[in-house]
């Protein structure tokens, strides 16, 4: 009955991981495209680039260099991104599917021994299920590390890209490779958790510093301040985003943006300023 009971759990398992996945098959073999680039991630690479005779061929062959290397790197961050994507459904939906087929079949038992395995037994798969739930990058804590990591790419894509448009003098192939691993590093779990952090720590700082200049200030409700209230938010609640943007501009200029609008308005300390502000913007 034991050894029935272990294949069933098995053959649970494996129906729930079968047939499983949100990506669409792909119409090229990515193993034969990442060997056809092989060539361009070949120890010879800098020396090769360095013994071409005029700028115009080493820019030629830096642009073909990291262009091959920018393609590698897609195709491999794709499959992880497949994998751990269907990995996550394998794992949840076999598991669940476990947990609900075992309790069926321990409820409509009639044997007490039975019963007592399938519960222990459908006890297990719910244990295996919350301990592989907590160290792995499910749902949505995988969403934003996915997401952070799609954000972090393309702004490096972009220093890249900007990069190849420039003469090899402003950047060279050196200088390329250096960002094509930040590139890489963007595309992974730590350096999706590092960047979170990293953005986490400026909003704490810039939260600090207006809790800090709040605390040494004082609330104060002045004309100034009614009129740039008025100018921002017309009605009283929706805000004016031209408007906005002209007071942040004028934040920015006269070097008070890490202010945030609501501080600006009421804190002592900036009376002068909003006084300022009315004149130089203008408002009415």
């Amino acid at each position: 009955m034991k050894l029935a009971l272990g294949l069933l759990c098995t053959l649970l398992f494996l129906s729930g991981c079968a047939g499983i996945s949100g990506n669409p098959q792909r119409s090229a073999n990515i193993e034969t495209e990442l060997e056809s680039l092989k060539n361009y991630f070949a120890s010879t690479v800098i020396s090769t680039y360095n013994n071409k005779s005029s700028d115009t061929e080493k820019k030629e062959y830096r642009d073909e260099v990291i262009s091959a290397r920018i393609r590698a790197i897609d195709l491999n961050y794709n499959e992880f991104i497949k994998n751990i994507s269907e990995e996550t459904k394998k794992l949840n939906i076999g598991s669940d599917s476990a947990v609900l087929l075992l309790g069926a079949a321990g409820a409509i038992s009639t044997v007490t021994s039975t019963q007592a395995i399938l519960a222990a037994t459908s006890s297990t798969v719910t244990g295996v299920k919350a301990s592989i739930d907590k160290n792995a990058y499910y749902d949505s804590t995988l969403l934003a590390l996915v997401s952070q990591m799609q954000a972090s790419r393309k702004r490096i894509l972009v220093n890249i890209y900007t990069g190849l448009d420039l003469g090899i003098k402003n950047y060279s192939l050196m200088r390329a490779l250096i960002d094509i691993e930040d590139y890489f590093q963007a595309g992974t779990i730590i350096g999706a958790v590092g960047e979170i952090n990293k953005v986490s720590g400026v909003q704490k700082a810039k939260a600090e510093t207006e809790l800090s200049n709040l605390l040494k200030g004082t609330y104060q409700k002045d004309k100034a301040g009614d009129a740039i209230r008025a100018f921002w938010k017309p009605d009283g609640k929706n805000i004016n985003s031209n408007n906005e943007s002209s007071l942040k501009m004028w934040m920015i200029k006269n070097g008070i943006d890490k202010t945030s609008i609501t501080l600006f308005l009421r804190a002592q300390h900036f009376q002068d300023s909003r006084v300022k502000a009315v004149k130089e913007i203008p408002i009415q």
